[in-house]
């Protein structure tokens, strides 16, 4: 009798361990500005790298950020479903879009909405649409310092405004800044509800989903090419995991020392095509395995960005 119950709880501890080892795979759209105030760029920037900082940490989903380009619009999903073809990992698409600020007749508040669409990642479909908001004193709603955006901060390079994993310090202090921090908090809060049973639990896989550091940091090397126009990017800046690599670039390939696990990537491509829709700023992430050395990122003709390890 005891042997056989402790078989009984040894597969109900597998069957527990099991279910725990499952996350959903959800791929984050760009937060788009479609409220049109000053601060919608640098809000629209933090809150995507919040929500996707946020769900990292849980245990229910695999967050990948995603980089459509400058032609991306959540108005139509069809570019974001295209995009995402190269993607079977991915079960989910988040589209987070900014709203036009409301303020209240007295003009005393300012209320920030962002409305949440969960997209089937095949067919573009909604399934689910939602809004989180957040009341802000008005006084309180604008950057107090200009220079507090993501895209400065990558393009001066200097590490000033604390750029990295986390979002910058200088915006994240500033009472906007707690805003989209909450703002981002909600929405992971209210995302498993919005499931409904439409997306599949994956299970888990240790070099899939990586949640810390593996091993040692090793070598790798990052290139950003065209392909479309068969050429390769030798002017741009970078940061892996918060760590300032612009100076690591050398006849276009950035050479540095990660280690195995999430890796997030933030860019600026300097020598961009004629006409290109760029993103001002890209983010995006990918699982970096020491048994991979060459991250490669492809910038297509819609300012797209699609990466693969060689």
């Amino acid at each position: 009798m005891r042997l056989a119950a402790f078989k009984n709880n040894l597969v109900f501890v597998i069957l527990v361990a099991s279910a725990s080892a499952q996350k959903t795979s959800i791929g984050i759209a760009p937060g788009f500005d479609a409220g049109g105030d000053d601060y919608g760029p640098a809000v629209a920037e933090h809150l995507t790298l919040n929500i996707y900082q946020d769900l990292l940490a849980g245990k229910q989903f695999a967050p990948s950020l995603l980089s459509p380009g400058g032609v991306y619009t959540p108005l139509d999903t069809s570019w974001l479903t295209e995009y995402v073809q190269d993607r079977p990992d991915l079960d989910l698409l988040l589209v987070p879009t900014l709203k036009p600020t409301i303020t209240t007749d007295k003009g005393t508040t300012s209320t920030i909405t962002v409305e949440l669409s969960l997209l089937d990642v095949h067919t573009g479909d909604a399934k689910s649409t939602w809004t989180v908001s957040e009341t802000i004193k008005a006084k309180n709603a604008w950057l107090q310092k200009g220079q507090a955006a993501i895209a400065s901060a990558v393009n001066e390079r200097t590490g000033k405004f604390g750029l990295g994993i986390d979002a910058s310090q200088d915006f994240a202090k500033q009472p906007l800044g707690k805003t989209t921090a909450h703002l981002a908090e909600m929405i992971r809060d209210t995302l498993p509800a919005h499931l409904s049973g439409f997306a599949k639990a994956l299970s888990e896989k240790a070099s899939d989903f990586p949640q810390a550091a593996a091993s040692a940091p090793c070598l790798m090397h990052t290139r950003i090419t065209y392909n479309y126009k068969h050429s390769v990017s030798h002017s741009y800046t970078l940061t892996a995991n918060g760590l300032d690599q612009s100076t690591t670039i050398l006849d276009g390939v950035s050479s540095f020392q990660a280690p195995e696990g999430p890796l997030l990537l933030q860019f600026t491509i300097n020598d961009a095509p004629y006409k290109l829709s760029r993103e001002t700023i890209y983010q995006l992430s990918a699982t970096h395995s020491c048994k991979n050395s060459t991250l490669v990122i492809d910038i297509g003709q819609g300012g797209d960005a699609h990466h693969h390890w060689e």
